[in-house]
Parts: C-alpha cells; sequence; structure tokens
C-alpha cells in the first residue's frame, strides 16, 4: 500500500494530507461500526444468543446436515 501511496502522489492525483484525512476518515467509520456492532454485545459481554438462534436466520435454505444438528439440539 505504501508503494501505491507514493505512486499516487508521484501522478499528483493523491497526497500527504489527503492520506492522513482518509485514513482519520476511515478509523472513524470503523469506531462508528464497532460501537453499533457492541449494542448487541461482545463476546465477553451482553447477551449470548439462544442455541435455537445460532439456527435461525442463517440459511436461506437450511442444509441437511444443520437440520440435523438442529434437531440433535433439540429445536
Amino acid at each position: 500500500m505504501l508503494r501505491l501511496k507514493k505512486h499516487l502522489i508521484v501522478k499528483g492525483v493523491w497526497s500527504e494530507e489527503r492520506h492522513v484525512q482518509a485514513e482519520a476518515e476511515i478509523l472513524d467509520e470503523v469506531i462508528q461500526a464497532q460501537k453499533q456492532a457492541e449494542v448487541h454485545g461482545t463476546l465477553h459481554a451482553g447477551g449470548k444468543p439462544s442455541v435455537r438462534d445460532i439456527f435461525e436466520g442463517v440459511y436461506a435454505e437450511m442444509p441437511p446436515h444443520i437440520r440435523r444438528q438442529r434437531q440433535k439440539a433439540g429445536y
């Protein structure tokens, strides 16, 4: 990526200032997405899905091997 950045700066289509700005914008977007995701809980805190929820809403059509796993789990 550093090589591309230098190339674009030499070509005049990018700048160090724009790069710093883009990095800040991207970091802000990632932090906002993380905060939004953490509203639902994290691995160490928050609610955990029920076993039933693990199987629901994942596949448009549940494969047979997953259906068998769900049945073994009692759902």
